[in-house]
């Protein structure tokens, strides 16, 4: 590893500093309606907290349900998408799910707040910065002042030009920058990153994830890190939780899950890690192992490729069980 990344992965560990978590997610389930009478179950049964000051990472694949889960936490879905959802997710104490389209706006607008992984599609076309950073800005105030304050957080010291320019003028790096300007201008309390440098090369995406690093801890906000890629989950955060089929299979200290990690999904993540002078790659093109067989709908969803799996496997599947106070993993063999 670089003394960059030593650097960096030092300054990226956090603790939570309460135990009244800001976030509580209990129970919770999300389903979609797929025809008149058939719901198809998104995310099953997820339960995590987020802690003031903490920083968070939900790692898995594609098509784990990480980006469904992050967008159901505050109902974030187009009007057209019938979502139902069962469960519990308390901000400050307060219900969310029971909240209608007015109560969650002003929750989406100043209180949690989303990095989205594609500027091209995040961004208006056809507005300049300056509208779009106003329009997140929360308290209906005019003037550049405080934009151009927060073009200065992101890296983005010649503030007035880029006020001026439309998204398609901006190099990807400086997009996402306006992205995370646009995010943190409400002073949030929670911010959602999904796959935030996804867009970027390998050593643009360190300085922007660092970038981050450095604003969260300045603002004191709470994040969730959406992540495919084990080099940025090693980096970032005090806890790894892992989503597998919409479910979470293992959930442990950043550290832990690392040197120790229990369920053989993720101990086949970490052993397929890259060497220390090897380009990093995402989950796609780790390990063959990872993605081949055929999706089931019965028993464990990792029967089939599972190195470990047993007949039981097959037809029951394992309950989330806590293998320590921090550490619990959803496996029927783990030990």
């Amino acid at each position: 590893m670089t003394p960059f990344l030593n650097k960096f992965t030092h300054v990226m560990s956090h603790q939570f500093s309460s135990p009244e978590p800001l976030l509580d997610v209990q129970h919770f389930s999300m389903s979609v309606v797929v025809q008149p009478t058939v719901q198809k179950q998104l995310i099953h049964d997820v339960s995590f907290t987020l802690a003031r000051n903490e920083v968070v990472v939900l790692l898995g694949q594609s098509g784990s349900g990480k980006t469904v889960l992050s967008r159901s936490l505050t109902k974030l879905f187009p009007s057209n998408v019938p979502a139902t959802f069962k469960g519990s997710v308390r901000f400050q104490g307060k219900e969310i799910l029971t909240l209608d389209e007015n109560g969650l706006r002003p929750l989406r607008r100043t209180d949690i707040r989303y990095i989205f992984q594609e500027p091209a599609q995040a961004l208006n076309p056809v507005a300049r910065i300056r509208e779009q950073l106003n329009h997140s800005r929360g308290d209906g105030a005019s003037g550049d002042e405080l934009l151009l304050d927060v073009l200065e957080k992101v890296g983005l010291p010649h503030g007035r030009e880029i006020l001026e320019l439309y998204p398609h003028q901006l190099s990807i790096g400086m997009a996402q920058r306006v992205l995370i300007g646009m995010a943190i201008l409400p002073h949030p309390r929670v911010v959602i990153a999904d796959e935030p440098t996804s867009a970027v090369d390998p050593p643009l995406r360190y300085q922007l994830l660092e970038l981050l690093d450095s604003i969260q801890r300045a603002e004191g906000m709470s994040m969730i890190l959406i992540t495919h890629d084990l080099d940025e989950a090693k980096m970032f955060g005090s806890r790894v939780i892992v989503l597998y089929d919409g479910r979470v299979i293992e959930s442990a200290e950043r550290a832990t899950f690392f040197t120790h990690p229990l369920h053989p999904y993720s101990r086949l993540l970490v052993e397929s890690a890259p060497a220390v002078n090897e380009t990093p790659r995402s989950f796609t093109d780790r390990d063959s192992k990872l993605m081949t067989g055929k999706k089931t709908m019965s028993g464990c969803r990792f029967h089939e490729r599972c190195p470990i799996a047993e007949e039981r496997c097959s037809r029951q599947e394992p309950a989330l069980e806590r293998a320590d106070k921090l550490h619990e993993v959803r496996c029927f063999y783990w030990k």
